[in-house]
């Protein structure tokens, strides 16, 4: 069986606890969730899961995070999955700049903070379908 991987990245504990907790509870096993509040971190991670063997499927990542924004993010982790779709969170009007520099990369949506987790599921599995 081969275990596919949700990223989840944001430097607000409290709101990779609130979302790992929203997509456990949709997904089930479906998806192994990793949580890091910075892209060091995640990688370090992401890197063991890969060679493992698991899948990276989607990266779900805060906009405006400290040090660097979510296309830094993106590009980072597209390095180890090429194509990586990504889900950007935001709580800015202005995303449609974030959209484009993160689009050329792979597929990109957009979720608005504070999000629905009907919202959140249904972005998620519109990116992954």
């Amino acid at each position: 069986m081969s275990y596919r991987v949700i990223a989840c990245i944001d430097d607000e504990a409290v709101i990779l606890m609130a979302m790992a907790m929203e997509l456990r509870r949709h997904f089930g096993s479906e998806f192994v969730i990793e949580t890091a509040t910075s892209v060091d971190e995640l990688e370090l991670s992401l890197r063991d899961d890969l060679a493992e063997g698991m899948e990276l499927a989607c990266v779900i990542t805060d906009w405006i995070m400290p040090g660097l924004k979510g296309e830094d993010v993106a590009a980072r982790l597209r390095a180890l999955a090429p194509g990586l779709p990504v889900i950007l969170m935001t709580g800015h009007s202005e995303s449609a700049e974030a959209e484009a520099a993160i689009a050329s990369g792979g597929p990109v949506k957009i979720l608005r903070k504070p999000w629905r987790q009907k919202a959140l599921v249904d972005t998620l599995t519109e990116l992954l379908t």
